[in-house]
């Protein structure tokens, strides 16, 4: 008996986010347990485990190294990828799919493969491990989300509309700053956000090329391996609110813009 696609779509789509955010609820109730131990039934309500994070020097000095990195990686990713998208979707060459498919084999490489062909790069040159490397490598890695999602806001853009200004008077240039711009705020926007979001939750890369100054989620995995404690749930969810609050920041800059 078939069952009506009215009926089963909403379950499997039920389905789909219970799998997603289940794991993210547990952590949620074990942040708040007022016990060392993960396991049910709940020793009572605590909120000391948010205590000891927001008062951990050592995670505090690992949030403020993750800035550091992340923001000129989310500006670096989101120029470039800019760039990158234009080239692809406003350039008529005849090596716009070979620019492509390079621009997307940091996409398609494992990290760990990746990761390690620059560490041995950065070995080769001699340039000692710091913030610089870890910017780098994670702009490499971060660069086709970036492109791929401006692109596809630029796809969408009628090229008559920069036409109609060229015929209107203007330079080429200031057709770009008038027309195209305006327009593809919102993708670069987006471009930004994503990319903000990636550089702080990466880790594999970032293991390989950074130096003493290690981002946060580096100190996070470290701490995950030789002792699972209830702050690191705590850290897990101020982490999960930071970027929602992230994410609404943009939506409502996004809603503004628009009317």
């Amino acid at each position: 008996m078939q069952v009506p696609t009215k009926v089963a779509l909403p379950g499997f789509i039920g389905l789909i986010y219970a799998f997603m955010y289940l794991p993210v609820l547990v952590v949620l109730i074990f942040s708040f347990n007022n016990s060392e131990v993960f396991a049910f039934p709940l020793q009572g309500f605590t909120l000391q485990w948010y205590l000891d994070v927001l008062s951990d020097a050592r995670l505090a000095k690992g949030f403020g190294i993750t800035m550091m990195v992340a923001l000129p990686v989310s500006i670096l990713s989101t120029l470039m990828g800019a760039l990158a998208a234009l080239a692809l979707t406003r350039f008529a060459t005849s090596f716009r799919r070979f620019f492509l498919v390079l621009l997307l084999i940091p996409f398609l490489i494992p990290k760990a493969i990746l990761a390690m062909a620059q560490l041995i790069l950065l070995s080769e040159l001699g340039v000692e491990r710091s913030l610089i490397t870890v910017i780098t490598a994670q702009t490499v890695i971060i660069l086709p989300f970036a492109s791929l999602i401006i692109a596809s806001v630029l796809i969408r853009i009628d090229p008559r509309l920069e036409e109609a200004a060229a015929d209107l008077g203007a330079s080429r240039f200031s057709a770009f700053r008038r027309v195209t711009m305006p327009l593809m705020k919102n993708g670069m926007m987006a471009a930004f956000f994503i990319a903000f979001v990636l550089s702080t939750s990466e880790f594999v890369l970032t293991s390989f090329v950074s130096g003493r100054e290690q981002p946060l989620s580096v100190l996070v995995a470290s701490d995950f391996r030789f002792n699972i404690a209830p702050t690191l749930d705590a850290l897990a969810i101020l982490i999960v609110v930071g970027n929602l609050a992230l994410v609404a920041i943009g939506e409502l800059i996004r809603l503004r813009d628009k009317y």
